[in-house]
């Protein structure tokens, strides 16, 4: 069968992102596909949904792009990408292709069905002033003490501290603070108007100085962490496994 040409729309319903995807997927249009995904992500909607009933994996290559995109939405944002193949064989494909086990689902309808209501955000604009690394702790704080989450504070805290101040030294713009929890992890991120991303310090700074631990000590305590570009500045995030023993 010869190749179809790829589409694909992209509707915004209450929060969510739907994608309908229409065409071959291959090796020489995936890219451009995963490319379409991956920026979906950037408004950090409720989830992102990927139907592909008029869709043709064409190869085991495709599926595997397709199967990286829920994968490096865990990492950042933690927003759900879900994907509707109803056709076994490229079902089966993808499956084998994602290494881990993928949720996929017949319809749109079906992945929806299984997102959680809404997802928890606590989010505050700060100012690049001194006391801003203090308030930052206090938000963590707070949020992991609602949430239920004690045995995050401490690496939660520092990590706010260390992301805030290096806004503070090196963006020195308004900056927004969100602490956010998803199903698997609790998302520490700081949005600021600089576009340079940020660059971890080498040895061990002084302790005392703002920032002075440095992003080697985000590193350690995260799960993982790192930045995006954002159309007017850059987030800088780390995440944190929700359950003690992920």
């Amino acid at each position: 069968m010869p190749s179809q040409p790829l589409t694909w729309q992209v509707d915004i319903r209450d929060g969510l992102v739907i994608v309908t995807v229409d065409g071959t997927i291959d090796a020489q249009s995936g890219p451009a596909l995963y490319r379409a995904l991956t920026h979906c992500l950037t408004g950090e909607p409720d989830a992102v949904l990927v139907e592909l009933s008029g869709a043709t994996v064409a190869d085991a290559e495709a599926a595997k792009t397709l199967a990286l995109v829920p994968r490096q939405a865990v990492s950042w944002p933690g927003t759900p990408v879900l994907l509707c193949v109803p056709d076994p064989p490229a079902a089966r494909t993808i499956k084998e292709q994602s290494g881990e086990s993928l949720p996929l689902f017949d319809t749109v309808a079906d992945a929806v069905s299984t997102l959680t209501a809404h997802h928890d955000v606590v989010s505050e604009l700060l100012l690049p002033v001194p006391g801003t690394p203090r308030r930052a702790r206090d938000l963590v704080t707070e949020a992991c003490l609602r949430w239920d989450l004690p045995h995050l504070i401490a690496h939660g805290t520092l990590t706010a501290s260390e992301l805030v101040s290096n806004a503070v030294v090196h963006a020195r713009t308004v900056m927004t603070l969100q602490v956010r929890l998803r199903p698997q992890y609790l998302y520490i991120a700081v949005f600021d108007g600089a576009s340079a991303r940020p660059v971890r310090s080498r040895g061990r700074p002084g302790a005392d100085t703002p920032g002075g631990r440095g992003l080697h000590l985000v590193e350690l305590v995260s799960a993982r962490w790192g930045s995006e570009p954002q159309d007017d500045g850059k987030v800088v995030w780390a995440a944190f496994a929700v359950s003690p023993s992920a």
